[in-house]
């Protein structure tokens, strides 16, 4: 197959990209390893080889398919703060070389396509009732922002733009898992890769440009294989490749006591602004971090539903996120009509949650881990199905993400003894985040944010792709996916990727109208009506 460009990956990132460009008239193949639901054997592929055991987010933290992760997302969008893009010298952070407020053009448009509203992220959003009235938005220590969650069906991009992927631009081809590398040594070139399914059918598909939008531990192990397919030759003066590997980490820190259980559902369970579901984020200050010279934290809240008819509703929710409807679950939550009235009462009453008095609310906080070139991904010897090196992790927490873990834990107590939360909703430790002898980390796990492996830097020797999102070393290959992040920030890393594949693709399409003619001829094998039909079908066939 021929297209002017290819994109490796359904996730969100490549259908994003894809849908943009193609909208212009111009032709895109998109290569998805996985299919239209969950397979097995595909998300295999998925294993890592990892000898300390650290990180445990590889397998149930992505997912491959059409849609990607955005079929298992929880759906938490919010921006970055400003200040954690720009230079942080008393944690020795230079800035990006991006500037993340030409980002911000496309908020709307992400927002309205998740269906979201348009109200502000940070400070109090809620100017109704007095509940909202006791969080301090003006503390100078943790600052109140509102996460924005779309519903679980508007979570999987593949359901939400599903009519555009009939597209004849639009070319998927699923079960699609690259396997090669066609290089033109002499210019510096990708030309071509090859795809291969389960069943041995290969598929090679020749572009002008390729964009990499595979997930950041998958988009760092395709480069290091291409790596290797130039003998080690595409990459050699640049030294980042791999390294830098960085997530958040979480730990629960504490329990929210519910001995007023009115008032603690109203201080802290899912909040409905004009529809939109709102999650509270305490995030450090700028000034706290600065204080304490540590990186970004935030805190949330989450409820312990094991065993709640609660837990039966948030399945039904998600089996349609995955379009994999749940009877079983949908029976037993119908036995529960008492809870769902009275939950649809406080929904349309008081724009909230209903959460029992015997649901626990459990405070979390997630902190930024510091780019460290000693965390890396490298290749394993260990081989996959298809033969290819499995991804080898070398990673672990460090102490100062310890640092960042006690700091934001101090503000944290200092803050409810402030908001008056001490009082009515007295915070039950745990016994690490009590006593400073416990290392948090020894217990924190990642949080599947993963990024920082193929970085974005100005300086080609230390950073894999520029500003413009390309690679240094082979310009016609461009990375759409947070494994470019320089540092995490204290966010949600999805609404960022979605504004960096918007972006990258107005860029691409801003070079085509100079440079190239519309390619719109028919395709071989389109999307279109087929696509059940296209899911379960071997590569190579139509």
């Amino acid at each position: 197959m021929q297209a002017p460009i290819c994109v490796i990956g359904a996730g969100i990132a490549g259908l994003f990209f894809a849908r943009k460009v193609a909208r212009e008239g111009h032709k895109v193949i998109v290569l998805e390893s996985g299919y239209e639901s969950f397979d097995a054997a595909i998300h295999g592929l998925n294993e890592i080889e990892d000898a300390s055991q650290r990180y445990s987010r590889a397998l149930t933290g992505r997912y491959r398919g059409l849609g990607g992760t955005s079929s298992r997302w929880g759906g938490r969008v919010i921006p970055i703060s400003r200040h954690e893009a720009a230079e942080r010298s008393y944690i020795s952070q230079t800035a990006w070389p991006f500037d993340l407020g030409k980002l911000d053009k496309y908020n709307g448009e992400i927002e309205s396509l998740l269906k979201l509203d348009d109200s502000f992220y940070d400070g109090n959003v809620f100017d109704d009732g007095e509940a909202p009235d006791r969080f301090p938005s003006d503390d100078p220590y943790l600052k109140l922002r509102w996460a924005k969650c779309p519903s679980f069906k508007r979570c999987n991009i593949a359901t939400v733009i599903r009519k555009e992927l009939k597209s004849p631009n639009i070319e998927i081809w699923l079960g699609a898992t690259v396997c090669g590398f066609g290089v033109d040594r002499e210019h510096g070139r990708l030309n071509s890769v090859t795809a291969r399914d389960i069943d041995g059918n290969t598929l090679e598909v020749r572009a002008d440009e390729f964009v990499v939008a595979a997930g950041t531990i998958e988009t760092t192990r395709l480069l290091l294989l291409l790596d290797a397919a130039t003998d080690n030759q595409a990459f050699r003066r640049c030294d980042a490749l791999g390294r830098y590997f960085q997530d958040h980490l979480k730990s629960t820190v504490a329990t929210i006591s519910r001995r007023n259980a009115l008032l603690s559902n109203s201080l802290f369970a899912y909040r409905f602004l004009n529809s939109t579901r709102r999650d509270l984020h305490l995030e450090l200050s700028e000034a706290a971090q600065r204080e304490d010279r540590v990186s970004s934290a935030f805190a949330y809240v989450s409820m312990d539903l094991e065993g709640s008819p609660l837990a039966q509703l948030k399945k039904v929710a998600q089996s349609v996120q995955r379009r994999q409807f749940d009877l079983d679950s949908a029976w037993r939550m119908s036995r529960n009509m008492k809870l769902l009235a009275q939950a649809a009462r406080w929904r349309l009453l008081r724009g909230q949650l209903f959460v029992p008095a015997d649901i626990d609310f459990n405070l979390l906080v997630c902190v930024e881990q510091l780019p460290n070139r000693a965390n890396r991904i490298r290749l394993a010897e260990a081989r996959d199905r298809f033969g290819m090196p499995k991804a080898l992790f070398e990673w672990s927490p460090r102490q100062e993400d310890e640092r960042t873990f006690r700091s934001a834990i101090s503000h944290i107590g200092a803050y409810w003894r402030r908001a008056g939360f001490e009082e009515s909703c007295p915070l039950d430790w745990t016994k690490a985040a009590a006593d400073p002898a416990l290392p948090i980390i020894e217990g924190a796990e990642a949080c599947a944010h993963p990024s920082g492996s193929t970085r974005m830097g100005s300086d080609p020797a230390h950073s894999v792709v520029g500003q413009d999102l390309r690679c240094h070393a082979v310009p016609n290959v461009a990375v759409a996916s947070a494994s470019v992040f320089p540092t995490a920030g204290s966010a949600n890393p999805t609404f960022t990727i979605m504004k960096l594949a918007l972006w990258l693709a107005d860029s691409w399409l801003q070079k085509a109208r100079c440079t190239a003619p519309v390619y719109t001829s028919a395709s071989p094998l389109e999307l279109g009506d087929e696509l059940a039909a296209m899911s379960s079908a071997p590569v190579g066939q139509t």
